[in-house]
């Protein structure tokens, strides 16, 4: 276990894993939710969601369908941990990350819930990804925290820098890590792909409204396996170490230093 910088600049962080289909989950519900309170999520809420799915008839071109997912939310009283479950995935977001020991074995808790209630048969993807905000104080740049491969083009354009954004797909052994980085003025932006609902994040991220960085790393393992609470450990475990390594070599040495201050 490595040591924790005392300021580290991630406001969230996403654990999931997608499993066999569980089409009759709400009738599970009522005994999810009691074991979700009984270990410190009591917070509930049920949603629907509207997704477009193109199908394909034969002979004929791909027609958008609305396709209507329902899926609960349980949270802790802070708010700062959410279990997102629907019929094919759990995840986690946090904004009060810690370390990562205590976030996996949070997780991984949560999993344990789902699969004593539905007893999963398989996993098809393992997940981790980390939001980071680099935030530059007065007298200082975004050179300092971010090494040059990251920084776009903007410093070579002439000009107002407004926006950059840089993206990066590689694949470690069997885990594909996707890499962002996206540069531009203005208050904490969250990607579109991510519902915060009601959860707090630290004021020190939400409070700073000028140009910063969102490092976006997200690292996954797609096959499918005989489902192991003990194998999805060692899958976040090993994705971490990719993502670690990712984070270090977008870095610089100055920001590690600040971050530890």
């Amino acid at each position: 276990m490595g040591t924790p910088l005392k300021n580290p600049p991630v406001y969230l962080t996403l654990a999931q894993v997608r499993f066999n289909p569980i089409l009759k989950l709400a009738d599970f519900l009522p005994s999810i939710q009691e074991s979700f309170r009984q270990a410190g999520y009591p917070d509930f809420n049920r949603q629907h969601i509207v997704s477009i799915q193109l199908v394909a008839g034969e002979g004929q071109p791909p027609t958008p369908t609305p396709v209507q997912q329902e899926r609960f939310l349980l949270g802790n009283v802070e708010r700062t941990h959410t279990f997102i479950l629907d019929g094919q995935s759990l995840t986690l977001q946090s904004t009060n990350y810690g370390r990562f020991e205590t976030f996996s074995a949070c997780f991984l808790e949560g999993l344990s819930i789902v699969h004593n209630a539905v007893k999963l048969a398989f996993t098809e993807r393992v997940g981790l990804r980390y939001l980071d905000r680099v935030m530059p104080q007065a007298g200082e740049t975004i050179d300092d925290y971010l090494v040059e491969q990251v920084q776009g083009l903007n410093s070579r354009l002439g000009g107002r820098a407004l926006y950059s954004f840089t993206e990066a797909m590689n694949e470690v052994g069997n885990i594909k890590l996707l890499s962002r980085v996206a540069i531009q003025e203005g208050p904490l932006a969250v990607p579109p792909d991510i519902q915060l609902g009601n959860m707090q994040i630290l004021d020190r991220f939400t409070s700073h409204v000028a140009i910063s960085a969102i490092l976006d790393n997200d690292g996954f393992v797609q096959a499918r396996e005989a489902f192991s609470t003990k194998a999805v450990a060692e899958h976040l475990d090993a994705i971490h170490k990719v993502i670690g390594t990712a984070f270090k070599a977008t870095a610089t040495p100055y920001a590690f230093a600040a971050w530890d201050k």
